[in-house]
């Protein structure tokens, strides 16, 4: 049962029941649908039990619509967690992993899914979409933030964040992140998905491959009367959503050893051959979209009528400026700005969201 050689920290092993347990940190779901996140005691040593809680609070409500009934209800989960950094060869910075167990894993059915976190979230990303459905089914969850995550250091006091969550002095404690030096300009902070100088996106296949070599090594040290857990004992499965679901499609096709044996994904960012990049599409709405407002009456809005419409008119007239539309009325114009928008593919479903895009400056 020795440990991966990617591992770069002690590896830190806690124990949750009913009011602190791995599906919710005991919010369940009245808490996870309350309008302000749980509070510390001292928010100047916030507990690391404390910080889990939080951690659960924003990323369930950063990609889950709680007020669905398929999450009703949201069982208590107990269980233990297994968490370490880890670090892919040549990168400056390491990724956090994380396994859950719960207390009705049935190593007669062995199951692990392995779900990298979406977007630049932390190492529970992904808890609304893997935890629901593996962690009542017995089911292990290993997770990975992929490289990203919130691993904040400020020089101002030399702190980084620890393994635990809490902050801790450079020196004292592994980090998630040090960028090492000094910082350029005074009261600085970095952060690792930004500042560690690595690209870990070239590096997500791998990253989730490590987080299912970390799950079985946590399940080695959960149940070791029933070790060695191995990719041809347990069923592994990898889901992801957006860019989360690209890296475990990448780890699918990097997966030499034949360590996943399903992947479930959805709205994976990949880039199919023949494809406009994810940049380019954005970058097109991005343009067109506050324009195109005027030529769609009756779509919801976030901003009220006068400082949309205010925008809507000065975005026309840039794009004229710009060579992008002819020269017209702001109506025609909009006119014009959709169609270029649904020629080039877009439908009726994400154009009905013009105004919500608009309103958060998507």
């Amino acid at each position: 049962m020795s440990a991966p050689d990617f591992l770069v920290s002690e590896l830190r092993v806690t124990r949750h029941a009913a009011s602190d347990d791995l599906l919710t940190a005991g919010l369940r779901l009245d808490g996870l649908r309350a309008p302000a996140a749980p509070t510390v005691a001292d928010a100047a040593a916030p507990t690391p039990a404390e910080l889990r809680r939080r951690a659960f609070y924003a990323n369930w409500r950063g990609i889950a619509h709680l007020s669905d009934p398929a999450f009703a209800p949201l069982p208590a989960v107990p269980g233990r967690e297994y968490s370490a950094f880890a670090r892919i060869d040549g990168a400056r910075a390491s990724h956090r992993v994380l396994v859950q167990v719960p207390d009705t894993f049935d190593a007669a059915k062995r199951c692990l899914v392995v779900a990298p976190a979406s977007g630049s979230r932390g190492v529970y990303g992904a808890i609304a979409l893997a935890g629901p459905w593996a962690l009542p089914r017995g089911c292990a969850v290993a997770y990975t933030d992929k490289g990203a995550g919130s691993g904040v250091f400020d020089f101002d006091s030399g702190t980084g964040v620890a393994l635990d969550g809490t902050r801790a002095a450079r020196g004292a404690a592994a980090l998630e992140f040090d960028p090492g030096g000094v910082a350029a300009a005074p009261h600085a902070v970095a952060f690792k998905h930004a500042h560690s100088g690595d690209n870990p996106e070239a590096d997500w296949g791998r990253h989730v491959l490590q987080a299912a070599w970390f799950g079985l090594h946590a399940l080695d040290l959960a149940y070791p009367r029933h070790a060695p857990f191995t990719a041809a004992n347990t069923r592994i499965l990898a889901t992801g959503v957006s860019n989360g679901g690209g890296a475990a499609l990448r780890a699918s096709e990097q997966d030499d050893e034949g360590l996943v044996d399903a992947v479930v994904v959805a709205a994976p960012n990949v880039l199919a051959p023949g494809a406009r990049s994810l940049y380019d599409v954005a970058t097109e709405a991005a343009l067109y979209q506050p324009c195109a407002l005027l030529a769609q009456p009756g779509i919801p809005h976030l901003l009220p009528e006068a400082a949309w419409r205010a925008a809507a008119i000065a975005r026309c007239a840039s794009l004229e400026a710009a060579g992008l539309l002819e020269r017209g009325d702001p109506q025609a114009q909009a006119a014009a700005a959709l169609a270029k928008l649904r020629a080039a593919g877009w439908t009726d479903g994400p154009l009905a969201m013009s105004g919500v895009h608009l309103g958060t400056d998507l």
